[in-house]
């Protein structure tokens, strides 16, 4: 069945999704490109902008087609039943273990800098876990009035982000005595800083949980993920040139405070506060995404009676709290675990890349069975895209492989039979 809450416009659409699309991306993606393939980075954007289209195209359609709370695994159901839906519930329940500790420690330590320069605290202090799990209980506690309240304030934060990077982008390329630099074109380079530029398009699955709360979703949720997308190419494409242009990338450090370096030499030390403040913003506008995107499909699970019914339970506001609060939790475990075992960064960002790419891939095979018409020859398209790309991850992709192998093995168990579950 499909889930209600109070509807959300276009323009909110748009706000979540662009939030959720610069993330933690867009302050290092852009310098780590430049770095692998320099000027020539600008032409793996290029080829990325155009290689996303057929997936974007296919989430588009079939959140179109199947609004529902459930996304990706819902659509999965649908074409290849329950226990290939549950398959990928359970991969998304794992991209949200993984991946949103690594965005939470990311906005903690852009809020760590801001609080520093204000000399709120003392240089060299490490408050990066307790700020992230305070911003957890801020998450919870702004969903919890509703995913409306949630999408305004976001909204006007996204138009704060986009306007600041936009800002001291084009300020940098006014200046005339700055250019491109040249570099040697090497294919390879090229291949390996589109796959880093992935990074910057996942979470396009995220909206698919909320596409049945737009006011009229088969027109309003295609029209939000094509708007979304190209704004959020304009501002990568328009970062890219300007960190090229000034040269503020190299290494890991110059790439880490890339950004934060273009704005501050725009606005001065106070763009150095403003940036950090933006990218929290960001990070945090993200992770607010995924957890309602998160509690919705618990929500639809429940009501599929996958887990327990008291995830299907809403509050006054229309929110899935038990999805929620199970989303904040799990989250601020993995923090807890990462932070006492020194686990990288880095490798919460591989694993979960490895499984947002599955998901994709999940989608645009469901796409080849659901779709009609040339909807289903652009499914196919984008499922060979997401299968080369999750060839291309190498090594990093053993995890995702692992895990699938195990969790198939057990619903092979749990349902010898895979008939096809059609739910309204």
């Amino acid at each position: 069945m499909a889930l209600h809450t109070h509807k959300l416009s276009v323009l909110q659409g748009v706000g979540l999704l662009v939030s959720a699309l610069l993330g933690s991306g867009v302050f290092i993606i852009p310098a780590i490109a430049a770095q692998v393939a320099g000027s020539w980075s600008l032409l793996a954007w290029t080829l990325m902008g155009i290689l996303i289209v057929p997936i974007v195209f296919t989430f588009a359609q079939l959140g179109k087609i199947y609004p529902h709370a459930g996304g990706t695994a819902y659509y999965v159901q649908q074409a290849f039943g329950e226990r290939s839906g549950r398959l990928v519930s359970w991969l998304f329940i794992w991209v949200v273990a993984l991946g949103s500790p690594v965005i939470a420690m990311t906005a903690a330590n852009f809020l760590q800098n801001a609080l520093i320069e204000w000399q709120l605290l003392a240089t060299g202090a490490d408050h990066r876990l307790l700020i992230a799990i305070t911003m957890l209980l801020l998450v919870l506690i702004i969903n919890l009035l509703g995913l409306k309240t949630a999408a305004v304030i976001q909204s006007a934060l996204s138009a704060l982000i986009v306007g600041t990077l936009l800002f001291a982008s084009i300020d940098t390329q006014l200046d005339p005595s700055l250019a491109l630099p040249v570099t040697e074109f090497h294919f390879d380079k090229i291949a390996l800083a589109a796959t880093f530029i992935l990074w910057c398009f996942l979470g396009i699955e995220a909206i698919t949980h909320i596409a049945d709360d737009f006011e009229q979703p088969q027109r309003d949720f295609p029209l939000t993920i094509f708007i979304g997308i190209t704004i959020t190419l304009v501002v990568y494409g328009l970062i890219s040139i300007s960190l090229l242009k000034t040269g503020f990338y190299g290494d890991q450090e110059r790439n880490l405070n890339s950004v934060v370096h273009l704005v501050e030499s725009s606005l001065g030390r106070k763009g150095y506060v403003l940036v950090n403040l933006v990218g929290f913003c960001t990070c945090f506008i993200s992770v607010s995404l995924y957890f309602v995107g998160f509690s919705r499909l618990l929500q639809s699970m429940g009501n599929q009676q996958q887990i327990h019914l008291n995830f299907t339970r809403l509050n006054q506001h229309h929110v899935a709290y038990w999805g929620l609060s199970f989303a904040v939790i799990l989250c601020f475990v993995m923090l807890l675990i990462s932070n006492f075992i020194d686990l990288p960064i880095d490798n919460l960002i591989a694993y979960a890349n490895g499984l947002f790419i599955l998901i994709y891939l999940a989608a645009g095979i469901a796409g080849i069975q659901l779709l009609p018409g040339k909807g289903r020859w652009i499914a196919v398209i984008a499922s060979v895209t997401c299968l080369l790309l999750f060839l291309s991850l190498g090594k990093e992709m053993l995890f995702a492989l692992l895990l699938i192998t195990i969790l198939g093995g057990y619903y092979a168990v749990i349902y010898p039979s895979n008939n096809r579950v059609k739910t309204s």
